[in-house]
């Protein structure tokens, strides 16, 4: 709130605070001294209004910058605390890996494959979505990153020649670009 925004006394009582000139040679010192407080007095209160609402406006914003922080911790704390069970999981085949014989390889990655597999359901369950890019896609900079060029026997310029890295989004943010290998 800006001095524009207060209301303006009306003319009656900026006369009657300053005076017309017949009053001051009349000698009412008095009731134009008593309009002048007033006016003073209305001043002050509209001033301990504004600093009121400035001082709310303040405590709002603060309120509303430590809602949003406690809200992203709470969102952060609930996606890793599913990703706790996998990382038991991980644990648990490393120390079966390190005690298993040699010929128990089939077994440990079976074991792997299933914990690759829960990891992928908690992140779909989140909403991320990886990015489809296959060779021979137009490389797309707003979904792809392109690592290198190669010369492509047979493929266009521009085209993807090999996926290194996967891209995933959430909704329509693209949270990580597919990494690509280009051809010239």
């Amino acid at each position: 709130m800006t001095e524009r925004d207060l209301p303006k006394p009306d003319d009656e009582a900026v006369e009657a605070a300053v005076g017309a000139p017949d009053d001051a040679a009349a000698g009412e010192p008095d009731a134009a001294a008593d309009a002048l407080c007033e006016v003073a007095r209305e001043r002050d209160d509209y001033k301990d209004k504004w600093l009121r609402a400035h001082a709310e406006l303040d405590n709002v914003r603060k309120r509303a910058r430590r809602e949003i922080a406690e809200a992203q911790t709470f969102a952060v704390a609930d996606v890793l605390r599913d990703l706790l069970d996998v990382l038991d999981n991980f644990e648990r085949a490393a120390g079966a890996a390190a005690g298993a014989p040699a010929g128990d390889a089939e077994a440990i990655r079976n074991g792997v494959g299933l914990i690759h597999g829960r990891l992928r359901e908690i992140l779909g369950a989140r909403g991320l979505v990886p990015i489809p890019t296959a060779k021979g896609d137009l490389f797309d900079p707003s979904i792809h990153e392109a690592v290198m060029q190669m010369e492509g026997d047979g493929v266009e310029s521009g085209a993807v020649l090999e996926v290194a890295q996967a891209g995933y989004r959430l909704g329509d943010l693209v949270l990580r670009p597919c990494r690509v290998v280009v051809a010239r």
